[in-house]
């Protein structure tokens, strides 16, 4: 089958009803690539907890939000992601894409994006983009002309990601799951059940888009400290240092 036959993978865009400008920069950008998308968004916020763990006993019984761990923010952000691969499993798919809505897409987003939803070459979960610099040189692999980084410990960001329908099937039928990690430490390497096999796209294809990016939905409604807008300006100006170039290269050696 040639490239132009091949059926178009699914993209979803995790975004929150009241978030309608976020939703606006999305939409322009993925409409001006000739992009088919849907959207979700669970904003449990201010939703009881009694409420939240109904949410998840009718709609995915095997992943039971732990009591007081996480924020009604944070199961959002879960409940949103969930609903999108729910989407790609049903979709008949191999694989599918997922985007948060505080990105900016590269020129050649589609096309590459694409390629990796179409065959995901034995991963799970490939990250399009991510502020993580922790990605080994030495284990890469090649999938379609791309280069595909494996990590050096666990990648923090959920900005936009290839996940395989094969895995999502594997964590919801892997029998009772607690949630006590918040979303993006669960999939990118700090779970212990039905861990996906993760890489990382280098050169990435989409980039934070700062204007949004930085006005975060989840830190007002959490006490952790690293939803906190000082750690987080203290972690970006980490990222950005000398310091954090020499973390970059001994992760590349590794």
């Amino acid at each position: 089958m040639n490239a132009s036959a091949r059926p178009t993978p699914p993209i979803v865009l995790v975004n929150l009803d009241t978030a309608d400008v976020r939703r606006a920069r999305m939409a322009a950008q993925l409409d001006a690539q000739g992009l088919a998308w849907k959207r979700v968004g669970c904003d449990f916020r201010r939703l009881e907890r009694d409420a939240i763990a109904r949410w998840f006993a009718q709609r995915f019984p095997s992943l039971r939000p732990t009591a007081r761990r996480l924020s009604g923010a944070e199961l959002g952000c879960w409940a949103s992601h969930l609903c999108a691969w729910e989407a790609i499993r049903a979709s008949g798919h191999a694989a599918g894409i997922v985007l948060e809505d505080d990105v900016l897409l590269a020129l050649d987003f589609r096309d590459r994006a694409r390629a990796l939803a179409s065959d995901p070459g034995g991963f799970d979960v490939v990250y399009l983009g991510t502020s993580s610099r922790n990605l080994s040189g030495r284990r890469a692999a090649l999938l379609h002309g791309l280069r595909v980084h494996a990590p050096v410990g666990v990648v923090l960001n959920t900005w936009a990601y290839v996940v395989s329908a094969d895995w999502i099937g594997r964590l919801l039928d892997a029998g009772p799951i607690a949630i006590h990690l918040p979303l993006d430490h669960y999939l990118g390497g700090g779970g212990r059940r039905a861990p996906p096999r993760i890489g990382v796209l280098q050169p990435p294809c989409v980039t934070e888009d700062e204007v949004t990016g930085r006005a975060s939905q989840i830190g007002p409604a959490t006490r952790r400290i690293d939803r906190r807008p000082w750690f987080e300006g203290t972690r970006r100006r980490l990222l950005r240092s000398r310091a954090g170039d020499w973390y970059e290269r001994l992760c590349r050696w590794m």
